[in-house]
């Protein structure tokens, strides 16, 4: 399978890869050249990481609605407020919430799997109880969700394959 890989310079110190619904986003230093044979080793390993996807079968994928349910759930097993649940096309990100309660989920989650569906919905509600990825969040997605690790890991897998040759 062939990925879109973008690359992205920011203020950081090492590299790291993102998932998106659309391709892999590789995070570089500002400074590093984005054709050094280090950003293109650390590329091709993250991609040679990527599981092959799970089938499932059609009957068990999600509406809108469906969607919305499991909101509903999980945002009452956290205890935090949604005001407004809205599925739109989002290029490079699962999911997004605000911090007023608007909970914005990306449509590709309508062909994924329940247990990753269920990942992304617990990773942006616990954002509201936690608003960065530091140990507060990572422990606090370990009592919701003991294996949220392996579903992170999981859900690269799901991306979209790319369309260039």
């Amino acid at each position: 399978m062939k990925y879109d890989v973008r690359i992205q310079q920011e203020n950081r110190k090492s590299l790291a890869m993102k998932v998106t619904p659309r391709g892999m986003v590789a995070l570089i230093p500002k400074g590093l050249d984005v054709d050094s044979p280090q950003v293109r080793t650390f590329i091709r390993a993250g991609l040679q990481k990527l599981d092959a996807p799970q089938p499932f079968a059609p009957s068990e994928r999600f509406t809108g609605e469906d969607l919305k349910g499991l909101v509903a759930a999980w945002s009452e097993r956290i205890g935090v407020q949604i005001r407004r649940v809205q599925i739109r096309a989002m290029r490079t990100k699962w999911a997004s919430c605000s911090s007023n309660g608007i909970l914005t989920l990306s449509a590709d989650l309508l062909r994924l799997p329940r247990y990753l569906v269920d990942y992304v919905i617990c990773h942006e509600l616990v954002h509201l109880k936690t608003p960065n990825h530091r140990k507060g969040f990572q422990a606090l997605m370990g009592c919701y969700m003991p294996d949220w690790q392996e579903r992170k890991h999981s859900l690269a897998s799901w991306i979209v394959e790319s369309s260039q040759p």
